[in-house]
């Protein structure tokens, strides 16, 4: 008997001081939450404020970049496609290939001046100035320097009446040396390539 009244006080003695402990610490927490949960909210509204400029603000950056990088690289390509044109057109004149140079050539061909319609009409045109060229003199392709046609007019002067035409926005000008002669070509994209739309020397 008095060791079941000594385990019942023993209870008894202890519930209280339980109790306390485990019944306000809800009451307790909840101010601590109270007092913490407003820095996160806080803190989430500033960086959705901030976050989603900072993405549009780098693609608007890399756009513009990759604009300004496409904008460079286009003129260089054309030039170097133009001067690549240029090149192997020269050095099929200087084979005296007329296959060759026909197939190089826009559809409207300028023989200085003498303006030719027509694949067929242009290779005509070619064999028989081939013919009348001096084969003893000997010849080869030199530089290339490849100019829009403005810039190529303002360095080399004005282009005499004949081939004037030919000076227009869009045209390229390959100013080479062949055989220790200046000759001028003149370029332009037609049906997605490269074309020879005229020679001048």
């Amino acid at each position: 008997m008095n060791g079941l009244a000594l385990a019942t006080a023993l209870a008894l003695a202890q519930a209280p001081a339980t109790e306390p402990a485990t019944g306000p610490t809800p009451d307790a927490a909840a101010p601590a939450r109270a007092a913490v949960d407003p820095a996160p909210a806080t803190t989430v509204r500033r960086r959705r404020a901030v976050t989603p400029a900072d993405p549009l603000a780098s693609t608007t950056t890399t756009t513009s970049t990759t604009r300004s990088t496409s904008t460079q690289a286009k003129p260089l390509a054309e030039r170097e496609d133009a001067e690549r044109t240029a090149r192997a057109f020269l050095e099929a004149l200087v084979r005296g290939d007329a296959d060759a140079l026909a197939r190089a050539s826009a559809e409207r061909f300028s023989f200085d001046g003498d303006v030719q319609t027509g694949r067929d009409a242009i290779r005509r045109t070619w064999r028989a100035l081939l013919v009348e060229r001096d084969a003893a003199t000997p010849a080869a392709v030199g530089a290339v320097e490849v100019l829009p046609a403005a810039d190529a007019a303002a360095r080399h002067g004005k282009p005499p009446a004949r081939i004037a035409p030919l000076v227009r926005p869009g045209v390229l000008v390959a100013v080479a040396s062949v055989g220790g002669r200046t000759v001028v070509v003149f370029l332009a994209r037609e049906g997605g390539r490269m074309a020879v739309l005229g020679l001048h020397d």
